[in-house]
């Protein structure tokens, strides 16, 4: 499986980003601004623990922070 984010301002060329990835058998979603915050921060903390510069200690900080903001 191979994922691809992308990120633009054009509402019209985003439809047509997903209208051809539905015609190449992708399956293709529309994210919130929430949700690819989300995703951001998921990347950084596996990218943290991946380089020793957080340890899951930390990551489990972070989370309970983040859940209780």
């Amino acid at each position: 499986m191979e994922t691809i984010i992308l990120r633009g301002d054009s509402k019209v060329n985003s439809k047509l980003l997903i209208k051809f990835a539905k015609q190449l058998n992708f399956s293709a979603k529309k994210l919130s601004v929430k949700e690819a915050e989300e995703i951001g921060i998921a990347i950084s903390i596996d990218e943290g623990l991946k380089s020793g510069m957080i340890n899951e200690d930390e990551k489990q900080i972070f989370m309970t922070h983040l859940k209780n903001s």
